[in-house]
């Protein structure tokens, strides 16, 4: 099983970091691919092993789907009727499959559609029954039977209205995908607008969709007969950007990180100026240089535009090189605090009390061998080593390349001493 070997402490790193596309906004949008009756263009493709897992799953599903890594452009073609079966096997490893529940469902909402519970990350309860809620609101009814949903309708879906009692992104995106194709209109309130969200949208209404914002978190969507054909560029990933922006801060570098929209990490900009770091922002660029003095600070994480909880545990290791007392809230998963028994197997000190993380800054850091446990956690121990005299090793590191790109090759350009091996 393959792991990192980290040498450090690694200090004053810089360079530049080209942001791939957003892994999170092209699962969904793969997912939404189901959708048109034939061609589909996104540019921009992450080619990341959970991208890799839905293209294999629409694949099965009936799709003929092209990659080029060269030119990060993937071609699907959906000119055939899909397999209304979505294996295990192909959701075990990625939540993100449970994604295709709506645009299936939109496509044939009378047929036997079932969808294997998912995996993923293992942090708290990401059940679907919000997802299901939403279906049945559409007129469409489901049962569990031996790990699968199984969900149908006996007439076409129709509009209604819908709230949300939670802001969930995978169930945003899926009632969307469910609701484009509805005899009628109908009103889902209390969604969530994630950018990646929001590029769905923007990517299902230039293709044919009418989806409407009737208030910051409301939506009307009109339903249309068809969609042929789409085309569209995936946003840079905000989760990667921060991550190796992180990378500067932890190590008192200048890094900066191209292909992202500042706008999409208000929030984490916002603290990082607070603990005293100089960012500078362009269009479509992010700049970390280290400030005179760095102090401890608050964060509590929430829906977007607040700190997002992907990022939390990155923000946690860079904590924990800060001198003085932090304070970590974490709102949205039970177990995001996964990194932090590693991070303190380093020479952290961070303790947990229900969802509050309570750190106390180190003058250093030390290396120690660590277990991945999830895709940020993988990062989060990534960065405590990079700042931790000594040599580290990092295993299950197959968790963090699920979502980062070329994540070692990236590292060795900027200057992180970092190798890997069986």
């Amino acid at each position: 099983m393959k792991k990192f070997i980290i040498k450090g402490p690694n200090k004053a790193i810089k360079g530049e970091i080209n942001i791939s596309g957003a892994k999170n906004s092209c699962l969904p949008l793969m997912a939404a691919s189901i959708l048109f009756k034939n061609k589909v263009t996104f540019k921009n493709i992450p080619v990341v092993k959970d991208v890799l897992t839905m293209k294999d799953l629409l694949v099965s599903l009936g799709a003929k789907v092209e990659l080029s890594e060269k030119k990060k452009i993937m071609i699907i073609t959906n000119n055939r009727q899909h397999k209304l079966v979505v294996p295990y096997k192909l959701v075990s490893t990625m939540r993100a499959g449970v994604l295709t529940m709506g645009p299936l469902l939109a496509r044939y909402p009378q047929k036997k559609i079932k969808v294997a519970l998912g995996g993923g990350c293992a942090l708290g309860v990401r059940d679907t029954n919000w997802h299901l809620a939403g279906f049945k609101s559409l007129g469409a009814y489901n049962n569990l039977e031996e790990g699968y949903v199984n969900i149908s309708s006996k007439k076409s879906l129709k509009g209604g209205n819908y709230k949300f009692p939670k802001v969930t992104v995978t169930g945003t995106s899926n009632i969307i995908m469910a609701s484009v194709f509805i005899k009628g209109e109908h009103y889902i309130k209390n969604i969530s607008i994630e950018p990646e969200v929001i590029d769905l949208i923007n990517f299902l209404n230039k293709s044919g969709a009418k989806i409407k914002f009737i208030g910051k978190r409301s939506i009307k969507i009109t339903g249309v007969n068809e969609l042929i054909n789409g085309h569209h560029e995936i946003i840079g990933d905000r989760i990667e950007a921060f991550s190796y922006l992180c990378v500067g801060a932890i190590t008192k570098g200048k890094i900066k990180t191209n292909n992202i929209n500042p706008d999409h990490l208000k929030s984490e900009i916002s603290v990082l100026k607070k603990i005293g770091y100089k960012i500078e922002t362009k269009n479509n660029s992010i700049q970390i240089s280290p400030g005179n003095k760095l102090k401890p600070t608050n964060i509590k994480t929430g829906p977007y535009p607040n700190f997002a909880t992907d990022n939390m545990p990155l923000m946690l290791a860079v904590l924990t090189t800060i001198t003085g007392k932090s304070k970590v809230e974490e709102t949205i998963f039970s177990n995001r605090f996964m990194a932090a028994p590693e991070l303190n197997r380093l020479g952290a000190k961070i303790n947990i009390k229900k969802n509050i993380a309570t750190i106390i800054g180190q003058k250093k850091l030390y290396s120690a061998d660590c277990i991945s446990s999830d895709l940020r956690t993988t990062f989060s121990i990534i960065l405590g080593a990079i700042a931790a005299t000594g040599i580290s090793r990092i295993s299950r590191i197959y968790h963090g390349l699920r979502g980062y790109y070329k994540l070692e090759q990236k590292l060795k350009e900027i200057g992180i001493k970092i190798t890997s091996k069986n």
